[in-house]
């Protein structure tokens, strides 16, 4: 029998804790092992931060380091072990304490160089240069992995004025939230994830906004004033002038700045607010994708948990997210038991069948024609096909792999259970899916 990941007791309301940290565990992109080994390596320097003790948790739980780490109490976790947690609100704050980790890392690092000398004016050959450059790297590793940048567009309904913000400071997302509301379909029925998907981050109107400046009409309805005003006043007049080369050439840009272009001694500019529609679309992916599904509503007496069963695929293709060409391959899905107020988290995670992870380079997931051919639904009954398919058809994908000949393992808890891949990819209460981007198949 193959061996299984390790799995930690659940010493009090933790569920949700060892359901994140084995859905952690099931990323295979080199780089988030190499962001974790880095900050193992670093943690000789006395520094103790959440990257330093979940690092050997998550190799432990894979099965790649043969010494037992701490146990769970000693890695910073005891203070939260009896408190209840919502899955998708601790992987953010999470991502937030490794992202903040790794910035104070890059500080101290910086605060290590060498001071100015006119003898080496420059950086380079300065004592702490390496570590600088690798807490730097090590950021940019964070950031390639798990943040994305959202293309926000807002549509005027009055004038029809497009304005789109894709400011990575301000659309950066690490987590994508689906809606399983929608009046259009029954409150029981079924919904699909990729449907989800592209009726909320697909460029389609999602939602109209009220009381919003508008850059074109508060222009107009301000030329139309300075027009009737100009008669009576210079100021007036060179306004109008002044306003009306914006209106021709100029691009558009907030209300707000036509108060300030506004001559001294001229009427008051006139801010109009009108409906405008909201859409969103993925303008940068990371290489991690994860979908949280939004199972609470607010009902007459509080939450309600919404139980609708979503169906998705092993596979999600880029395009049909409005992204370049890739793949996405599902490696974890996070369930929630039970109702609003109380329940239980469970993962089931991908684990690949044979020898220990540390010590496989190529994975069968596409042709060598770069075709992926995903599992299909009835794979229990067509064993032979799926043994002759892993055997002969593979491709290497980039530098160290980590997955072989994949299963489904079920962790509850301590309890871990190999189970048949129809039932991982048909959960009926999935809450959190985990997505890993596929380089080999979009060469």
């Amino acid at each position: 029998m193959d061996r299984l990941p390790r799995a930690f007791q659940n010493p009090g309301q933790w569920c949700w804790f060892n359901a994140l940290l084995q859905a952690l565990a099931s990323i295979s992109d080199p780089r988030w092992w190499s962001l974790l080994n880095f900050a193992k390596d670093s943690a000789s320097s006395g520094h103790k931060d959440v990257l330093t003790f979940l690092a050997p948790v998550l190799q432990h739980l894979n099965r790649e380091d043969a010494a037992f780490p701490s146990p769970a109490e000693e890695c910073g976790m005891s203070s939260i072990s009896g408190e209840q947690q919502d899955a998708h609100e601790a992987f953010i704050k999470l991502l937030e304490s490794i992202h903040s980790s790794l910035c104070r890392r890059q500080l101290r690092s910086f605060q290590q160089l060498q001071a100015f000398s006119v003898a080496r004016p420059c950086l380079l050959g300065r004592e702490g240069l390496l570590s600088w450059c690798e807490a730097t790297q090590a950021i940019q590793c964070f950031e390639d992995l798990f943040e994305g940048v959202l293309e926000e567009t807002r549509v005027c309904t009055a004038c029809g004025l497009a304005r789109v913000e894709s400011c990575p400071s301000k659309q950066a997302f690490r987590c994508l939230s689906l809606d399983l509301i929608n009046i259009d379909r029954p409150h029981f029925s079924s919904v699909n994830l990729l449907s989800l998907l592209k009726a909320s981050y697909s460029g389609q109107p999602t939602e109209e906004i009220d009381g919003l400046l508008c850059y074109r009409c508060s222009l107009e309805a301000s030329i139309r004033r300075f027009l009737l005003d100009c008669g009576a006043s210079f100021s007036a007049g060179l306004a109008f002038r002044r306003f009306m080369r914006l209106a021709d050439g100029l691009a558009p840009s907030g209300a707000e700045v036509l108060e300030a272009l506004r001559p001294l001694g001229a009427p008051p500019c006139v801010l109009r607010r009108r409906s405008h529609l909201r859409s969103f679309r993925i303008k940068v992916a990371p290489r991690i994708l994860t979908f949280h599904m939004r199972r609470l509503i607010f009902g007459p007496f509080g939450f309600i948990k919404v139980s609708n069963p979503v169906r998705y695929a092993e596979i999600l293709h880029a395009d049909d997210l409005g992204l370049d060409g890739g793949l996405y391959s599902l490696s974890s899905v996070m369930s929630h038991l039970g109702q609003a107020h109380a329940g239980h988290f469970i993962t089931h995670r991908v684990w690949p069948k044979g020898t220990p992870l540390v010590e496989e380079r190529s994975v069968p997931l596409c042709t060598p024609s770069g075709k992926v051919v995903p599992w299909f639904r009835m794979d229990s009954s067509l064993r032979i096909l799926r043994v002759l398919w892993h055997r002969d058809v593979g491709c290497r994908l980039f530098g160290k792999s980590r997955q072989t000949s994949k299963v489904w393992v079920c962790t509850n808890d301590d309890d871990v259970s190999e189970v048949p891949a129809w039932q991982a990819l048909n959960l009926p209460a999935a809450y959190l899916f985990f997505y890993e981007r596929c380089e080999s198949a979009a060469r």
